[in-house]
């Protein structure tokens, strides 16, 4: 395994925690039966060619330690974390992989890309954390060359005017760490938050899961320095202006189509002190978003408030383990639901207030602390059952308030008439998160099992969500980003705005050196 690449979530051998009990209960619920293992993880490329006329084109604009045409490199710069990734893999197949990989510094991006090289596609890399195939190379250009911005590492806090200046390629851990040093947050915690960078999070607009508090991404950069083929752009630092637009209206959720943002000034606030936790358990899940919708209408704001469906409910529940403590209150919850099925709502914020929410039981604030504890552990239990061949796969969209339970009802219907005319084992889960005045966000989770054919099967489940959730008036993506899988939509998302967007490509990058994905 000379050139072997680990290509599951997380830093291999560093406090990955994948748990057996959760794969019985995945497999238990989707009728599967006992697995065997099928991948280790790693993936051997072998001996990839190296072009030397590539390296001699990148030697111009880069230093040569910073330049890799290592096969495990390439590979793991090739290949995101999404379920249409690791579909590929467990199907036999890697798709196009890099010719090279550069980490540059911010005048080599610069340099790069003013060189009117037309041979090379540049396809941004930060933490490949994409789950839209963001990273992938689509083989547009003779040579395809991933761009690392883990140089681009600048890092500065502004205490007094509560600003963060930092490079694109800042992993969330270290910005938010920098912060914390004055008492000070950036509020962004993504699922991903561990290995996803700050350039990343401006890509594709980003929400973390505090994001009822300190708003998405778009509401918390104002500047950004842009580098693009046609030249260098950078914002004026101030809190706001009239006038026109900024570079950073641009650069933020354009998945570096436009430009390669290096650094990026960012707005700070006060870390909360006291957390308080509430859990509630409601007969339904539109009962649930009924609640939702009157609090925040209402005023109440809390800085989380995640409402799970049924599966989820019961997958969160089943896997909190086996101990005398959680079996009692296992039996507590299902009396007080009267032994039937609910959706579990978990509501966590430094404002006592914001913890009353309407029409459902109050069950404490375990559940909503475990939660709060665990929370960025799911994609990490994910690797076990990547590894026995259960393919994980994500949707996520917004939509106002009335059209939430249509969205949701008629998705759950899609999905298990297409996997009962595909006969496989799957299982589909939602959740309510980043609610808004006017409405929320759904994201869908669906997991499967087959041996043959899983990345045409992923296409055709995701499509037919994807296209049941456009017609019912859903965002095609409110914070994943559309990447490489989801741009077939675009003309009929965007409608005539699309010819826009094409103009501003058009005169960032004329030669089409940047991006992922066809538009």
């Amino acid at each position: 395994m000379g050139n072997a690449a680990y290509l599951l979530w997380g830093n291999e051998g560093e406090g990955l925690r994948e748990k057996s009990d959760f794969v019985k209960i995945i497999t238990g619920k989707m009728g599967t039966g006992t697995l065997n293992e099928i991948w280790s993880g790693y993936v051997d490329p072998g001996d990839l060619p190296r072009s030397e006329e590539l390296a001699q084109i990148l030697e111009k604009y880069v230093a040569e330690d910073r330049i890799s045409f290592d096969p495990a490199i390439r590979v793991k710069h090739s290949i995101g974390m999404g379920g249409a990734d690791y579909a590929r893999i467990l199907d036999g197949g890697l798709g196009r992989i890099v010719d090279a990989v550069i980490f540059p510094n911010e005048e080599e991006v610069s340099n790069i890309l003013r060189s009117g090289e037309r041979s090379i596609e540049i396809v941004i890399y930060g933490g490949g954390t994409s789950v839209t195939g963001g990273v992938t190379p689509q083989g547009k250009k003779k040579y395809s060359v991933s761009l690392d911005t883990s140089n681009l590492n600048f890092l500065k806090v502004d205490p007094s005017n509560l600003i963060i200046e930092v490079g694109a390629g800042v992993a969330g851990p270290k910005a938010e760490e920098e912060a914390t040093r004055f008492g000070l947050t950036l509020g962004n915690f993504p699922e991903s938050f561990y290995f996803s960078t700050i350039g990343g999070w401006i890509s594709t607009n980003a929400a973390g899961q505090e994001s009822n508090r300190y708003g998405r991404t778009r509401d918390m950069v104002i500047g950004v320095k842009m580098e693009t083929p046609v030249g260098g752009f950078e914002d004026k630092v101030t809190p706001g202006e009239s006038a026109f637009f900024k570079v950073a209206d641009i650069a933020v959720g354009s998945e570096g189509n436009f430009g390669v943002v290096t650094r990026a000034w960012l707005r700070l606030s006060p870390r909360p002190g006291r957390l308080y936790y509430r859990t509630y358990m409601f007969p339904s899940f539109r009962d649930g978003l009924l609640s939702l919708r009157r609090s925040f209408s209402s005023g109440i704001k809390p800085m989380i408030s995640r409402l799970s469906d049924d599966v989820e409910t019961s997958l969160y529940l089943d896997s909190a383990g086996d101990s005398l403590l959680v079996r009692v209150f296992r039996r507590y919850v299902s009396a007080r639901m009267h032994g039937r099925d609910g959706s579990m709502l978990v509501v966590v914020s430094e404002k006592r207030d914001d913890l009353n929410f309407q029409g459902g039981i109050n069950i404490g604030a375990i559940p909503a602390k475990y939660w709060y504890r665990e929370r960025y552990l799911r994609p990490l239990v994910y690797n076990s059952l990547l590894k026995m061949g259960i393919v994980a796969e994500t949707i996520e969209t917004s939509a106002k308030w009335d059209l939430l339970g249509e969205i949701y009802d008629s998705s759950r219907k899609i999905f298990e008439e297409i996997v009962n005319d595909m006969r496989i084992n799957a299982i589909l889960m939602c959740h309510a998160s980043h609610q808004y005045l006017t409405g929320s966000v759904l994201y869908f989770t669906f997991l499967f099992h087959t041996e043959k054919n899983r990345e045409e099967k992923l296409r055709e489940i995701r499509d037919a969500l994807l296209k049941n959730i456009i017609s019912k008036g859903g965002a095609l993506s409110h914070h994943h980003g559309i990447g490489t899988l989801q741009n077939k939509f675009l003309a009929d998302y965007k409608g005539s705005t699309l010819s826009l967007i094409r103009e501003l490509k058009n005169y960032f990058d004329p030669n089409g050196m940047l991006g992922v994905g066809s538009f």
